[in-house]
This record gives structure tokens, sequence and C-alpha cells, in this order.
């Protein structure tokens, strides 16, 4: 009796799965890029040239934390090396769609840069265009959201965790040159969200291009590239200090930069730009 009832049930359970409705599968288009590499020779010299393209899909939070969209990247990148010259030339190109619906796609913004290779960090689209010999390494970040530019630097943003839900609750300090054909302007320092550029103040000295400072934050004796001040005012120091021991300290008070407290030695000055 009892192998008999095992076959009944067995049959049922089979019955019942082969009852149950499968899913439909959808294959959404396919998006493809070409990439190449070639050589242009002269008498004098040969150039060496790639164009790399890439795709990447993203999710990217939104303001309050969830969420928001899918991304699709494309990333473009053309660099260039000539025989005897020091360096490599390049350009970035970086297009963003939203991902809608079995896999449709909508142009959502597109950005052209400087730059030799980029990277998705967080909310920004980072792209960095290599230093060589004395000119320093440049970061270019852009917002994913919509590609606006925000911040250029010549090290890794830091960054300060407040109080606050998602990611307005942190703020972001750069520092450096705007770019790497004019150094005849001076750094700047930034401060703000991954939305906006706050405050933006240029530095204004005799020091020379490659002589970069150490930058850092601090809320008392030790020096930190981060701070977690959830619970606590948004006030720490930014902290720029040279090789030679040359030390500036500049005061943040509750989300503020507050320029006219900062201590700096003879020759140097902080001047307010408009972002």
């Amino acid at each position: 009796m009892k192998p008999l009832l095992t076959i009944i049930i067995i049959a049922a359970f089979a019955t019942q799965i082969s009852n149950t409705p499968v899913p439909k599968k959808f294959t959404g288009p396919t998006y493809r890029a070409e990439s190449s590499a070639h050589v242009i020779s002269t008498e004098e010299a040969d150039t060496y040239i790639t164009d790399n393209h890439s795709f990447q899909f993203v999710e990217v939070l939104g303001d309050t934390g969830s969420y928001e969209a899918v991304l699709l990247l494309e990333k473009a990148y053309r660099n260039e090396r000539t025989d005897f010259i020091e360096g490599s030339r390049g350009s970035a190109t970086i297009r963003a769609w939203t991902i809608g619906k079995q896999g449709s796609r909508t142009e959502r913004w597109i950005l052209t840069e400087s730059g030799n290779e980029g990277e998705v960090q967080d909310r920004f689209f980072r792209v960095v265009s290599w230093g060589c010999c004395d000119i320093p390494t440049l970061f270019t970040y852009f917002n994913l959201l919509d590609g606006k530019k925000l911040y250029t630097s010549n090290s890794d943003l830091l960054r300060v965790w407040g109080d606050g839900e998602g990611p307005q609750a942190f703020r972001f300090v750069a520092f450096g040159y705007p770019d790497q054909q004019h150094f005849e302007k001076p750094p700047q320092l930034q401060y703000g969200t991954d939305r906006k550029v706050k405050q933006c103040f240029s530095l204004v000295s005799k020091r020379e291009y490659y002589d970069d400072p150490v930058v850092s934050l601090s809320t008392g004796r030790s020096s930190e590239k981060s701070l977690d001040l959830r619970g606590t005012p948004l006030s720490f120091d930014i902290i720029l200090r040279y090789f030679d021991g040359v030390e500036l300290r500049i005061p943040v008070k509750d989300d503020t930069v507050h320029i006219e407290k900062a201590v700096l030695p003879p020759g140097y000055s902080l001047v307010p730009e408009t972002n």
C-alpha cells in the first residue's frame, strides 16, 4: 500500500510542476562599440594610438539613499604616445543612458574631458589625466546623475560624514590645479557635496606647480583623510602641509569654510571664486 501511495504523490507533484507557468525571458537590445589600435610612422618618430571603448552598468543612488536609476555608461578613451616625447596625450568621452523596460535606453548626459582613463566612485565619475615628470596627476570628478563637472584635484577627494540620510550626508574637500596646461593659474580649494561645490578659493602664493602639499582633515592633533562627524557639528580644519614644513590651516565651522579665520604664513592668501 505504501509504495502505491508514494507513486501517486510523485505523480501528483510532477503534474503540478508541469502545470506551473515558466517565466518568459526577453533579451533586450545588444549595444556594441569597437576598440582599435594603430601606429602613425614618420621619419622622425612613431606615434602609438589606442581607442578603447567599454560598457558598464551602474546602479545610482538618489539624494535620499534609495536607488534612482540604472545607468549604462559607454567609456571611450583615446591615448597617443610619440617616441622621444614624454607623457601620453589623452581624451575621454563618457556617455550615460538611463536603462528602461526590456533593456531600452534613453540618453541622459555626455561629457568630454582631457584624460587617459576613468572610473566610477560612489556617485562620481572620475577622469584621470596621468602625470609625467614634474607635472602632477589630475583627477576630475563629475556627478553620475547629471554629468556635471564638480571637482578637480591632484589627489583623492577627502570625505567628511555628517548627519542626514543618503549621499547628501557627505562633504568633500578637493585641492589642486584646474588643469595641466595653465599652471600660471593658482591651485584651488573646493568644498561641497557630490551635487554641488558650495565654496571655492584660489590659493595665491609663490609656490611652483610641482610643489604640492599633503592635504588632510583634523578635529584635533591627528590628521586624517576622512572624518566621521555624525552626531556633532560639521566643524573641522583643512590642513595643507608642504614638504618644507610650511603648514596652512583653514577652518570649517558649521559646514562653512571661514577663510577669515585661516592660519596662513606670510605670502599666502585665499581668494574666493565663483563656482
